[in-house]
């Protein structure tokens, strides 16, 4: 099977416009808080939950999410929140997904496919979408020996993820990243990733992205359509990178 991720997909947390074979089955979860079920994961299902709020609501539906807020993307006017969470295994080491190698120029291109990709510093990449709008992406890890986080916000924010699911306490590697300067469809958006060691050559990969789209460019049914083909070749992409 082949998927091709929609342009409306490009405002979630990575951009892809790219032809490769998929094995998985994204399964959409009722709640925030759903459990992780290891074995289905391991035979190659991705689980996520998506909804769409108001900036107002973001405190009130899902309290733990708050902290994550690092852009205070809940104070944007005439915008609407779309909050998902991606479970997967990906058949990789844990150390495989280290602070070097989440920002290293080759695997960003690859992630990216046919965007443009323009390295800005040693954690930021400028990511142009083919004749639409481009953003600034940056991001910072917390790991079990390195920590890059530059400020309070982020910090409280690492803290947050790692209470979202008891299994984030045992990461390797935390990864926070923040999209901001777009100039287009949204105005911009925070992911935390968790990496957890499952088996030798398993991680359990934890996402949850917030991001503040435009009312104009809201199109719900197409962005959770394009939010299920991503999270799908996303994990291709990881399990096919050569390094």
């Amino acid at each position: 099977m082949i998927a091709t991720v929609y342009k409306l997909a490009l405002v979630f947390s990575l951009n892809l416009i790219i032809s490769v074979p998929l094995y998985a089955k994204a399964v959409r979860q009722k709640e925030l808080g759903f459990q992780i079920q290891a074995e289905k994961l391991i035979k190659g299902e991705i689980h996520y939950f998506f909804t769409i709020v108001s900036p107002s609501k973001l405190a009130v539906q899902y309290p733990e999410l708050y902290s994550l807020d690092s852009l205070s993307l809940n104070q944007e006017e005439d915008v609407s929140l779309v909050i998902n969470k991606s479970v997967s295994v990906i058949a990789r080491p844990v150390g495989f997904f280290d602070d070097k190698q989440l920002v290293e120029e080759k695997f960003i291109n690859h992630i990216m496919g046919e965007q443009e990709v323009k390295k800005l510093s040693s954690d930021a990449y400028k990511i142009s979408v083919p004749g639409s709008y481009s953003y600034k992406m940056q991001s910072f890890f917390d790991a079990d020996d390195v920590s890059t986080l530059p400020n309070s916000k982020v910090i409280r924010a690492v803290t947050a993820a790692r209470n979202l699911d008891v299994i984030s306490k045992s990461a390797s590697t935390i990864m926070f990243t923040e999209k901001t300067n777009y100039s287009g469809i949204a105005e911009g958006g925070v992911s935390v990733s968790s990496f957890i060691p499952l088996k030798e050559n398993l991680t359990l990969v934890i996402s949850y992205n917030i991001y503040a789209i435009k009312k104009a460019a809201l199109k719900p049914a197409a962005l959770h359509k394009s939010y299920v083909s991503e999270v799908e070749a996303v994990k291709s992409l990881l399990e096919n990178y050569k390094e």
